[in-house]
């Protein structure tokens, strides 16, 4: 910047001498003028080598207004030495000094200046050094004495140092203004930063509003919310954006003013996006600026949908589970007339005063309530399951011995067959021996009541660093995307003889103890269903919720 002023000004000085020289009808005694002009521009060239070897900023403007000096001092001797009009072209050098190099390098300067105009004053006052011949633009050079030099000096150099000290005291208050407003500036950008990243980060919506509802920012959630880009929501009526209609605006508008500095908060429920009602829960407060004035209204929403169903589910598991505890209770009543039914038609049946047809019915009683005594059992073993106890046990002879216990049943037919594969054949886990046999027991009887003309069994098993996996693989007639959805819900059979509550108790069981079942089945085919069990136990609780069946077909 330096280089480029300097330039500019000496060859705006050079032309207009030039002008000047070619107009007027005399020839002006200004030879100084482009002898300085040509210094200046080899200094200009010397400066700009200066610049490429050193990066130093101080350097460079050391060389500069030492240059300057130089200069300065050359043109103060062609035009007259002490009675030059160039003399203040000093302050220009001190002046740029201290706001450049602030107050040392003012300082330093004007002590410069005080050396060479009192050494150029001493040197001519003296006649040690003669002034050029025609140098002076005054015809007489005017007669100096010891006094008047030593007064001229010191009142330039009190003018010089005190320029020195003015100017760079205003320019450290510059700095040190500049150097607070760059730490405010940069603590602001954070501060706007992580505004902005809080504010694009959060899930719920955040829009800001005017008075009259003209929408001034809205964050990605809300756009995400409301099913468009957040980008479109700005500068439209909140009651364009499918949240409120006119009316409805109007309305809160009123409440939100009568509430004053208070947050009014509701739920509306008849929110329309992508065709489908939803449920949203809002906030609206004032936007008051820093004065305390209020600037418009924010809306703060969610999409509460989903929370309402979990809330919705989480009621009727509540319902549920008293409907449970009752049902239980019930069913204890129902056993006791019933054990006494049973007993009843046992000693009837054998009567010999009864027909051929009375004893048929009592048959048909006591298989009746055996029946019933069975589903009133597993009902009550589904609604209130027994205290799972720990215990370290051998998974694959536990599964060994339930296949061996099937397969010599009365339950399977000649035409059924047994295929396992147990790998390796002993494998200790952690859980119920006794429940984790039972669910051995209902998988592997329902894949035989799934083949009634019979088929073959596989059983096999691996394990990872995290599950023992079995896999129960039968021949049967397999089951549809619907039947699988439903297959662990209470109350939900197949087959003419079971009640529906055996695979609702193993889903029940394993994951109590940590696990999940899949399926894969398809119809005419065959099922897979595959039971996972944790290496290390743990509680339900702390599994994340998965659906009844893991359809993977």
């Amino acid at each position: 910047m330096l280089i480029a002023i300097r330039v500019v000004v000496i060859t705006t000085l050079v032309l207009a001498a030039l002008i000047i020289q070619f107009t007027a009808n005399f020839v002006l005694p200004i030879g100084y003028l482009y002898l300085t002009a040509g210094v200046t521009y080899a200094m200009t060239l010397l400066y700009i080598g200066v610049s490429r070897l050193f990066s130093s900023r101080k350097i460079q403007l050391s060389l500069q207004i030492a240059g300057d000096l130089l200069i300065e001092t050359l043109l103060i001797y062609f035009t007259g030495g002490l009675d030059s009009p160039f003399s203040f072209l000093y302050l220009v050098s001190i002046i740029t000094a201290s706001m450049l190099l602030y107050r040392r390098g003012g300082l330093v300067t004007a002590s410069g200046c005080v050396i060479l105009y009192g050494g150029l004053a001493n040197l001519i006052l003296y006649q040690f050094l003669p002034l050029p011949s025609g140098s002076s633009l005054f015809p007489t050079p005017t007669e100096w004495t010891s006094l008047r030099l030593y007064l001229n000096m010191a009142t330039n150099f009190a003018g010089f140092y005190a320029t020195a000290l003015l100017t760079s005291f205003i320019s450290e208050k510059l700095r040190k203004t500049a150097a607070e407003l760059s730490a405010n500036r940069r603590n602001l950008e954070r501060l706007e930063v992580l505004t902005q990243n809080i504010i694009e980060s959060i899930p719920s919506g955040v829009i800001t509003m005017s008075q009259e509802g003209l929408i001034s920012f809205a964050n990605p959630a809300a756009g995400e919310i409301l099913g468009v880009a957040s980008s479109s929501l700005t500068g439209r009526h909140v009651s364009d954006a499918a949240f409120f209609t006119s009316n409805e605006w109007s309305a809160l508008k009123l409440r939100a003013s009568l509430l004053n500095n208070e947050v009014f908060r509701a739920e509306k429920k008849d929110v329309i996006r992508h065709g489908e009602e939803r449920t949203f829960g809002y906030a609206v407060t004032p936007l008051r600026g820093g004065d305390g004035h209020s600037y418009g209204l924010t809306l703060i929403f969610q999409d509460l949908t989903e929370i309402k169903k979990l809330e919705g589910q989480l009621r009727l598991r509540d319902r549920m589970a008293a409907v449970g505890e009752l049902s239980a209770g019930i069913a204890h009543e129902i056993r006791n007339p019933l054990a006494a039914i049973s007993g009843s038609a046992q000693v009837l049946r054998n009567s010999e005063r009864l027909t051929p047809q009375e004893t048929r019915l009592m048959s048909i009683i006591l298989k009746e309530s055996e029946r019933l005594n069975k589903s009133i059992a597993e009902f009550l073993r589904f609604v209130k399951p027994q205290e799972k106890r720990s215990s370290p046990f051998d998974i694959a002879a536990s599964l060994s011995e339930t296949l061996d216990l099937l397969a010599n049943s009365s339950e399977l037919r000649p035409e059924h067959r047994i295929a396992r594969r147990i790998e390796p054949s002993s494998f200790i886990l952690e859980g119920d021996s006794d429940q984790i046999r039972q669910v051995l027991w209902n998988i592997a009887r329902n894949a035989f009541q799934a083949m009634p003309d019979g088929g073959t069994l596989s059983v096999t098993t691996t394990h990872s660093n995290d599950f023992y996996t079995i896999a129960f693989i039968d021949e049967g007639r397999g089951m549809s995307d619907a039947e699988q959805r439903i297959v662990f819900q209470p109350f939900r059979t197949r087959f003419p003889s079971g009640t529906g509550l055996g695979m609702a108790i193993s889903y029940r069981i394993v994951q109590e103890h940590g696990g999940r079942i899949g399926i894969e089945s398809k119809e005419g085919v065959g099922t897979t269903m595959t039971l996972f069990l944790p290496l290390t136990e743990t509680s339900s609780g702390s599994l994340p919720q998965q659906a009844l069946v893991e359809n993977a077909s």
